[in-house]
């Protein structure tokens, strides 16, 4: 599980900015020539690291580093999508004077979108504010924009590129999975994910991830992870794409349909469907560490999320699903039983 604390600057990589999360700051320079990054415990000096010149220093990653997931806004980033928000959301505070490295103008947005019931999504429109409304705080992604509709579409989950990533076009995808009928299904069901890895880090490493399908025992998910490096990250991208794969098929072939609602103590694979995959080109989506199991992930992800969207009207959701972060071991029961069956996998293996 993740370690708390502590900011990843990223002066040059794939994309540059400060992280609080080692996994995507690895994910922004694993496989980065010149890749220049370091971890500082003061903000202020993570941001200065980041403005500096890309000279000839030398910083590289430790394996004591954490994976939190938390990324300072980046204005060359294009939108991503998460929360419906509410118009009580947005700030109604005045701009103020922002840092030397963030410039505030009467255009500037900073879109909050939190996958952490404890904190609501929200608009500001200085960083200033923004900045302090985020510190310290995890399960969020934070944007600048220059216009108000481009912040709403980055909290609302709007995406102009989910079908080209499902390789199928709108119109087949609506006449193939859209609802004939009215009836209204009421049913939610939470599924809850976890990999685990025997000796993680070692040669003689074993994973193995597991869902849980809260009160469909026929439906839960117990393997081992077949192909790769036996890491227990690769076994947390599994975990949640093998419980998209099972949800996408009971969506589809089943006469009673379900709200499901996946949960999972990995905050890089809830933030990376949340929010990141959009940022990513196929190219980059190539690029990304655990390609292999990234790419399918976000395929079957996108799939289950324009199911619901295309058939809003019928599910409780009202046609919005998303990934949620929750704290591992931390004594949530579901959340106990996916780890127990991520173990028995890796058990196996």
């Amino acid at each position: 599980m993740a370690r708390q604390g502590g900011f990843y600057a990223v002066r040059k990589g794939r994309e540059t900015g400060i992280f609080n999360s080692w996994d995507e700051c690895k994910s922004q320079v694993n496989g980065y020539g010149g890749a220049i990054y370091k971890k500082f415990d003061n903000y202020g000096e993570a941001k200065s690291f980041v403005g500096q010149s890309n000279n000839a220093s030398d910083y590289r990653s430790s394996d004591r580093f954490a994976n939190s997931n938390i990324s300072k806004p980046h204005s060359r980033r294009k939108p991503s999508h998460g929360l419906n928000a509410p118009s009580s959301f947005y700030s109604s505070l005045t701009p103020s004077p922002a840092s030397a490295s963030y410039s505030v103008n009467k255009s500037a947005f900073y879109s909050v979108k939190s996958i952490n019931p404890e904190v609501e999504s929200k608009i500001f429109n200085n960083w200033n504010d923004c900045q302090n409304y985020v510190k310290r705080k995890r399960g969020i992604t934070f944007k600048k924009f220059e216009d108000q509709s481009a912040a709403e579409n980055f909290i609302n989950g709007i995406s102009v590129h989910d079908y080209k990533l499902m390789n199928i076009s709108k119109d087949t995808f609506e006449s193939n999975y859209k609802h004939s009928n009215s009836v209204r299904y009421d049913k939610s069901m939470n599924v809850y994910c976890d990999g685990s890895s025997l000796g993680n880090g070692t040669s003689s490493s074993r994973a193995g991830y597991g869902a849980y399908f809260e009160g469909a025992p026929e439906d839960n998910i117990s393997e081992p992870l077949i192909s790769g490096a036996q890491t227990n990250n690769r076994a947390e991208i599994e975990a949640v794409s093998e419980a998209l794969k099972k949800i996408w098929h009971n969506l589809t072939t089943k006469e009673d349909k379900i709200n499901y609602q996946i949960k999972t103590d990995s905050e890089y694979v809830a933030k990376l469907l949340n929010d990141r995959y959009m940022t990513y080109d196929d190219r980059k989506l190539k690029e990304l560490p655990n390609s292999d199991l990234v790419i399918p992930l976000v395929e079957r992800f996108v799939k289950v999320k324009k199911y619901y969207e295309l058939n809003k009207n019928s599910f409780k959701n009202d046609g919005k699903f998303q990934i949620e972060w929750v704290k591992g071991h931390a004594g949530e029961p579901g959340n106990e039983m996916a780890d127990f069956l991520a173990k028995n996998g890796a058990s196996r293996r």
